[in-house]
């Protein structure tokens, strides 16, 4: 009998996995960072490759904690921050995000770069939301803030979500990667 995601009781496997991911996605980030960064937060964002990696193995539930764990651990070890709000659509928020890619329906098939794209968009518009209410004053007397927050977060979020699939293209046929159970 198959269980949901969220019933189902976690294996060793899957637990060290998880651990695997966010040290890897911290490693990651700190890599991104030293790529390209943005004046106002916001980088290549490679660290997300193996939280989406876990999302679409083990489901939203792993995606959830995993991705909650690496933007609290972002927060802690690169924290670029003006409200308590902020920290909220800046740091655990988009990283739960990450978790929508782990949901049924993209994980069935090959529906698996729409959970991606998913993922991605909805942690586009947490941070669209956080510099368009306290980032504002950065936008240029010639624009709006909205479309500044558009623009300045588009800026690294898509080339962030574009790695991300061109990485997992060639992961994904992997098959020894996305089994459940060694063997």
């Amino acid at each position: 009998m198959e269980h949901s995601a969220a019933s189902k009781i976690m294996t060793i496997q899957e637990m060290a996995e998880m651990g695997i991911a966010v040290a890897l996605g911290v490693a990651l980030s700190y890599l991104s960072k030293a790529i390209w960064s943005m004046p106002m937060g916001g980088t290549l964002e490679l660290g997300i490759i193996p939280v989406l990696y876990i999302a679409l193995k083990w489901g939203w539930r792993d995606g959830l904690i995993v991705g909650l764990a690496l933007g609290l651990i972002t927060l802690v070890t690169d924290p670029w921050f003006v409200n308590p709000v902020q920290i909220l659509l800046d740091y655990p928020l988009p990283g739960l995000a990450l978790g929508l890619a782990g949901l049924p329906v993209f994980r069935k098939g090959q529906n698996w770069w729409k959970g991606v794209l998913t993922a991605g968009l909805v942690r586009y518009v947490f941070h669209v939301i956080s510099g368009l209410v306290f980032f504002a004053s950065a936008a240029p007397s010639w624009q709006s803030p909205l479309l500044y927050s558009l623009t300045y977060n588009a800026a690294y979020v898509v080339p962030s979500i574009a790695i991300c699939i061109l990485v997992l293209v060639p992961l994904r046929r992997v098959t020894a990667l996305w089994r459940s159970e060694t063997g």
